[in-house]
C-alpha cells in the first residue's frame, strides 16, 4: 500500500508560535493557565496539560497574578479586561493573522464604513473579532443569514479558517445586495494551500484520511472537500482507524489540519502500514 502525503502537514505558523509560547512559559514557570483550549486539537492540549497547562472554563478559576495564555483564536475583549483586573500575567498567543483581521476591521470602522465579519458566529475567532469591533455599524454574518440593507460603504473581513468556497458564495450574496462593498480576503494562506492540496491528493488515492480535531474549522473544510472525490474519514488520531477501511485499498492519502502535531501524523502513518 502506498501512502501519498500532502505537502502541507502539521502545524501552521500561527499554531507553532502558540505552542512554542506555551512550552516556553511551562519551562519557565511550571504551571500556566488557559481558558478552554490552546488550539482545536485534543492530543496537543493533552500533551501540554501533562506538562502543567491548566485548562479552565471560567477566568474566575484562575488565581490572581498567575500566568494566563490567550489561545490561538483570541480572547473576547470582555474576558481580556477581566484578566487584566485580576492582575494576571497575560501571554498573548493569538495568531498574527487573526490580529491582522482585527487591524483591518478597525481601519474600516475608522473610515466611517460599515463592517461585515463573515464566518461561524460561535467560533472563538469570530467572538474575539466582534467583541473588539462591536459598534452600530458592525455585523456578524453566517452562511444562512440574510444580508442587512445598508446605505453606505461596507468593508468585509472573513474568518481566517474559512473555505474559499464559503468566501466566494458570501461575496456573491453580499454583492447582489450591496453596491458599495470592499472585500478583504483574510483567509489564512496556509489554509488555502491545504484546501487546494487536499483536492489534488484525493484525486490520486483510494482512501483519504483527514487528520485533525473534530472541532477544528479548517480540518472540517478539508474533510468536506476530500469527500467530494474519494472515500474520506476525518480522524483525530490512530485510535480511530478501523481495519476494514483498508480492504482492497492500494493508495491512502494523508492530509492534516493546521493544529495537528507531527507525532500524531507519524503514528497514523505507522498504523496504516501495519494494516496493509
Amino acid at each position: 500500500m502506498e501512502i501519498i502525503e500532502s505537502k502541507f502537514l502539521g502545524f501552521c505558523s500561527g499554531v507553532k508560535r502558540a505552542y512554542e509560547l506555551v512550552k516556553k512559559e511551562l519551562n519557565r514557570r511550571g504551571k500556566v493557565y488557559i481558558n478552554k483550549e490552546l488550539v482545536h486539537n485534543k492530543d496537543v492540549n493533552m500533551e501540554l496539560e501533562r506538562e502543567g497547562l491548566i485548562v479552565v472554563r471560567d477566568l474566575n478559576e484562575i488565581p490572581e497574578k498567575s500566568t494566563f495564555i490567550i489561545p490561538a483564536h483570541g480572547l473576547s475583549f470582555e474576558e481580556y479586561m477581566f484578566a487584566n483586573k485580576k492582575n494576571l500575567n497575560i501571554v498573548d498567543a493569538t495568531c498574527p493573522l487573526v490580529i491582522k483581521s482585527l487591524i483591518i476591521g478597525k481601519k474600516i470602522l475608522q473610515k466611517g464604513q460599515f463592517l461585515f465579519i463573515i464566518g461561524e458566529k460561535n467560533h472563538q475567532e469570530i467572538i474575539f473579532l466582534y467583541s473588539n469591533l462591536k459598534s452600530e455599524k458592525t455585523f456578524v454574518i453566517d452562511e444562512n443569514d440574510n444580508i442587512p440593507h445598508i446605505n453606505g460603504v461596507v468593508g468585509v473581513i472573513v474568518q481566517t479558517t474559512q473555505s474559499e468556497e464559503f468566501y466566494k458564495k458570501m461575496k456573491n450574496k453580499i454583492s447582489e445586495k450591496i453596491k458599495n462593498v470592499v472585500f478583504y480576503d483574510t483567509i489564512c494562506k496556509e489554509s488555502k494551500k491545504r484546501q487546494i492540496e487536499v483536492e489534488e491528493v484525493a484525486k490520486k488515492v483510494d482512501l483519504l484520511l483527514v487528520i485533525g480535531g473534530k472541532n477544528s474549522s479548517n480540518t472540517k473544510r478539508l474533510y468536506e472537500i476530500g469527500k467530494k472525490f474519494v472515500k474520506t474519514y476525518h480522524i483525530e488520531n490512530e485510535d480511530e482507524i478501523e481495519n476494514d477501511w483498508f480492504i482492497n485499498i492500494k493508495k491512502v492519502g494523508i492530509v492534516s489540519g493546521t493544529s495537528t502535531p507531527d507525532f500524531v501524523i507519524e503514528r497514523i502513518k505507522e498504523k496504516c502500514l501495519k494494516l496493509q
